[in-house]
């Protein structure tokens, strides 16, 4: 069986390599012949790299952070320490290193952009600057994608974010996120050699660039701006959106094309190599069918308690009211700290806050007294 995966960031690379380290006859399309700095945070989890040891093995340029701090729309600040650390990286290098696992185990490269898909008979037709024809089509192409556009349908408007943002000279210690008064946030991610600053929200009628400028005249005024951009990524706030299947008949779609990305933060590394990993050993196995059961089994679950979550998460009065006790209570902090580093099941959270909740109530009446 031919396979043809469609676009190489993280989860069409990690897939691409899954397949070829199997031995399986696999051709890797994309637009750009070199990997390139995604506009994006590049926060790599420590459970994706505990998960899969290739990632592990990633010896690339990274900043190594385990300091955070929050600021609520009403400007209460929440400073985060210790915990297991987040790795930051250059796009650039981080997808590169995936590319290069995927053509070392086998994987064909092409770097020609795909336009339309089409089924023909048993197989389709990709249509880029010649026509290639393949038994099997894996969409890895973003959030706008093409293969799941033309076989399945394309990702909802409402159910994608713009965010915008810039490349800025700036050689910081910590990340920061800055909420805002509508649902969305503002972060920036300090990488090796620039910092990531950036946002987005799910108010269509919220222009991001005027909140982001005044961030970065209030905290980086002297620092160069060295590229300005903007990029679409999935943000799942309806939980209906995850019956829908992200597969058919010879294809499939995953990472940002299946939005598989966590509603809350906005991570998609992980659920993008998990992704690539599950649908490349269902075609291995030769059962390419499991692949749909395999995610909702292994991650769905996931995905759907952070879409029911994202609206009363996302509230700004909640967010105020939660860093507000941030600001009085350490075990608040720690609960805090511990989503943030360990990334527990989202689906536990309840449980394990109402257990820290007594301690929580004490500590915030000490405070104020």
């Amino acid at each position: 069986m031919k396979i043809a995966v469609v676009g190489a960031g993280p989860a069409g690379s990690f897939c691409a390599f899954r397949l070829a380290q199997a031995g399986a006859d696999v051709t890797q399309f994309d637009r750009y012949a070199e990997a390139w700095e995604k506009p994006c945070g590049g926060g790599v989890p420590p459970k994706v790299r505990e998960r899969f040891p290739e990632i592990e093995a990633y010896d690339g340029d990274r900043r190594v952070v385990s300091a955070g701090t929050f600021i609520s729309p009403k400007k209460i600040n929440v400073h985060l320490e210790g915990g297991r650390a987040l790795w930051i990286v250059k796009r650039r290098d981080f997808d590169g290193y995936i590319r290069r696992l995927a053509r070392e185990a086998g994987a064909h490269f092409v770097a020609e952009r795909i336009r339309k898909v089409e089924r023909d008979g048993e197989g389709f037709v990709l249509h880029g600057e010649s026509d290639h024809r393949f038994d099997y089509v894996v969409g890895a192409d973003g959030a706008l994608s093409v293969v799941r556009r033309d076989l399945l349908a394309p990702l909802p408007k409402k159910l994608i974010c713009m965010t915008v943002g810039y490349f800025v000279e700036a050689d910081l210690a910590e990340a920061t996120t800055w909420f805002l008064t509508k649902p969305g946030y503002v972060w920036s991610f300090p990488r090796t050699d620039h910092t990531c600053l950036g946002g987005g929200s799910t108010d269509p009628n919220l222009d991001m660039w005027p909140l982001i400028e005044q961030i970065r005249r209030e905290y980086l005024p002297d620092n160069k701006i060295v590229k300005k951009w903007g990029a679409p990524i999935p943000s799942i706030f309806d939980p209906s959106f995850f019956d829908q299947p992200v597969s058919g008949e010879g294809f499939a779609v995953i990472g940002d094309a299946a939005g598989h990305v966590d509603a809350l933060s906005g991570e998609g590394i992980f659920y993008a190599i998990w992704g690539g990993h599950l649908l490349a050993k269902a075609l291995i196995d030769g059962k390419p069918d499991r692949y749909e059961q395999s995610w909702r089994e292994e991650y769905g679950h996931e995905l759907r308690k952070t879409s029911e979550m994202f609206a009363k998460f996302y509230n700004p009065k909640n967010i105020e009211r939660f860093l507000w006790v941030a600001s009085r209570s350490e075990s608040m902090r720690d609960f805090f700290r511990t989503i943030m580093t360990e990334q527990p099941s989202y689906l536990t959270l309840r449980n394990t806050f109402k257990r820290r909740l007594p301690s929580i109530a004490w500590q915030v009446l000490r405070s104020l007294f």
